[in-house]
């Protein structure tokens, strides 16, 4: 799969992006440049957001975290937020990313039994607690509703938020009703909006609801099944330091926090755990984190034991241990890796060799090398051996200018098969590439 142009007319910093990945440069690898502050980690953020979180309910509120800024103009009803074109094999598939609030909804040829004020993208907010109600009485309902509003008569009263009983009956009447009509009013929406070509994605609050819609064409697949495709070929990389717009506020804030004991350090480890759940959410997500050493023992073990299915199948021994192995030695500067074996020869862990025969450890590395042996496992061990849309961010960050200059080889070396975007600001990475190949982010103005 390949990205052949994204389209933003405005997210964030932002405004008129028009870009095209050629599919016929060789290599597929693009920097991606602009000014500090020009939008480079937010557009790598918002293509991996929309095409890896989009199919999965679980990944959504990513979707709505990473929006949460988001606006419709006053007067419109929607407002489109990114096109993508997208090249699997020969069939050219086309995304668009709409955001609409409920005046736009309300515009669609719904049955009108139902009440125009509940034709809304909130009630696809609230469908999960909705279906979990059609199993209690209007009597459970009301007790569970009566005690979670604050209110002067009872409940968890909140002097800034109090209402009258008259306010709660009102208020339950119309969800006893919304819980009533939810359903076939969801399915009549599905129905006008399929009729459009078109596909509700998800539904979040900011400011008011609104909801992510996608046209879609170019294939003959359903929409989920293209969205699913799409996800499992989409990857984002960038540094632990890095401000991820899809992690929630509270989360995003922890970055620029520090713990309350001062003789502690600064850093903040909730900004750090919030990253590492993500990872558990989204599989395609990865940061420059130093990489587990049994990560790299599994990588040779597989190795060996390709080559021992090749002596079973063939009779003859093969070469990918031997060449995994030189892979690995070409990553550091003059060292060279050797598994450490124990009494029954299972490998238990590697040691490295100086040139003068010194044992050296992984903790004795250097930054960079660690980082290209972290790229290196990443790109051989966990990404599937297919045409894929890489995404890095500061890939830069700790290489020598050498090792900048010719990581867009070492990157067609550990995956051929795949596209790399690279938002970088390496003048070395750029020249290792036509100037055709180097796209830029033009620096825009942000409107007050």
């Amino acid at each position: 799969m390949r990205l052949v142009r994204v389209q933003v007319p405005e997210f964030r910093a932002l405004k008129d992006v028009d870009i095209t990945f050629e599919p016929n440069f060789y290599p597929q690898v693009f920097p991606l440049g602009s000014l500090n502050g020009g939008g480079k980690s937010t557009l790598l953020q918002l293509i991996f957001v929309l095409l890896h979180c989009t199919a999965d309910e679980e990944r959504h509120p990513f979707i709505a975290n990473m929006l949460d800024k988001a606006i419709i103009p006053e007067g419109q009803t929607s407002n489109i937020l990114a096109k993508f074109e997208l090249l699997e094999g020969d069939k050219k598939i086309e995304l668009e990313f709409t955001l609409c609030n409920d005046g736009y909804l309300r515009e669609l040829d719904i049955d009108p039994i139902f009440n125009k004020e509940m034709v809304s993208f909130g009630i696809f907010a609230r469908q999960a607690w909705l279906i979990k109600s059609l199993g209690k009485s209007e009597e459970e309902l009301w007790e569970e509703f009566y005690h979670s509003i604050p209110n002067e008569s009872g409940g968890d009263s909140h002097p800034d938020s109090e209402i009258s009983i008259g306010q709660m009956e009102s208020e339950f009447e119309y969800t006893i009703k919304e819980r009533e009509y939810f359903q076939p009013l969801i399915k009549n929406i599905k129905k006008s909006l399929i009729a459009k070509n078109q596909f509700c994605i998800t539904s979040f609050y900011s400011k008011q609801a609104l909801g992510l819609i996608c046209n879609f064409s170019g294939s003959k697949k359903d929409i989920k099944e293209i969205l699913t495709s799409v996800s499992k070929r989409i990857f984002l990389s960038a540094p632990s330091t890095q401000i991820y717009l899809f992690l929630n506020q509270n989360d995003k804030q922890q970055l620029f926090k520090r713990k309350i004991n001062p003789i502690i350090s600064y850093r903040n480890e909730n900004y750090e755990q919030a990253i590492e759940k993500s990872k558990g959410i989204l599989p395609n997500f990865l940061t420059y984190d130093v990489f587990a050493t049994d990560t790299l023992v599994h990588l040779i073990e597989t190795a060996r034991n390709q080559d021992f299915k090749t002596l079973v199948d063939t009779g003859t021994n093969g070469l990918t241990y031997q060449k995994t192995i030189e892979e690995l030695n070409a990553l550091t500067r003059d060292k060279t890796v050797l598994p450490l074996l124990d009494d029954k020869a299972a490998i238990i862990g590697v040691v490295f060799k100086t040139p003068e025969g010194t044992d050296i450890y992984p903790e004795d590395l250097s930054h960079g090398e660690l980082k290209r042996l972290s790229l290196y496992v990443w790109l051989k061990l966990l990404i599937p051996q297919d045409e894929n849309i890489i995404l890095m961010d500061e890939i830069e960050n700790g290489l020598h200018l050498d090792w900048q200059y010719t990581i867009v080889r070492d990157l067609l070396d550990w995956g051929k098969t795949n596209q790399y975007i690279l938002a970088t600001h390496s003048y070395e990475l750029c020249t290792a590439l036509t100037p055709a190949h180097v796209k830029e982010i033009e620096l825009k103005p942000i409107a007050q």
